[in-house]
């Protein structure tokens, strides 16, 4: 018999919330792959919740804040990450609605234009596009950044 087979419901909840905060459905998901009965999961999840231990509003910030911080990402992505980890649209939507994502995008492709030196002006440009699109930040944000960047420095042209 393992550690964790003889946990119940409340205290594996807490063991997964000491490691990392998680939303209701994320901490549901693993408590269901776990075994336990489904009445017992919401009659922890509702105490948890009337707590205050588990909050997916204080969860979509902080992942937000987190993923600000390590990998700046656009509204599109990050909305589609806590979609997946189960927070609300009412949240979602409120949180991204303060979300300044071109600024971050900024910081992300002055972080990446380091590595891109060794292209030609209209490669770089497109390299940004790519990776830019693919961190989930809207094409008219792109633009903004490249058009700035390009205001900023001397050796990026942006081609016709």
């Amino acid at each position: 018999m393992t550690e964790n087979s003889t946990l119940s419901p409340m205290a594996f909840a807490l063991k997964l919330l000491g490691l990392r905060n998680h939303s209701q459905k994320e901490l549901e998901r693993k408590l269901l792959k776990k075994g336990y009965e489904t009445e017992s999961i919401v009659s922890v999840l509702e105490k948890l919740t009337r707590q205050g231990v588990l909050d997916d509003r204080i969860f979509a910030m902080e992942l937000i804040r987190s993923r600000s911080r390590r990998k700046p990402a656009g509204k599109l992505k990050i909305g589609v990450e806590l979609r997946k980890k189960g927070v609300s649209e009412p949240i979602i939507g409120e949180l991204l609605k303060e979300y300044d994502s071109t600024a971050l995008c900024y910081r992300a492709a002055e972080k990446k234009i380091a590595s891109l030196y060794q292209l030609t002006d209209a490669e770089r440009k497109r390299k940004l596009e790519v990776f830019l699109n693919n961190r989930g930040f809207e094409w008219q944000e792109i633009q903004t950044v490249l058009k700035q960047l390009h205001a900023s420095s001397t050796d990026f042209e942006e081609p016709c």
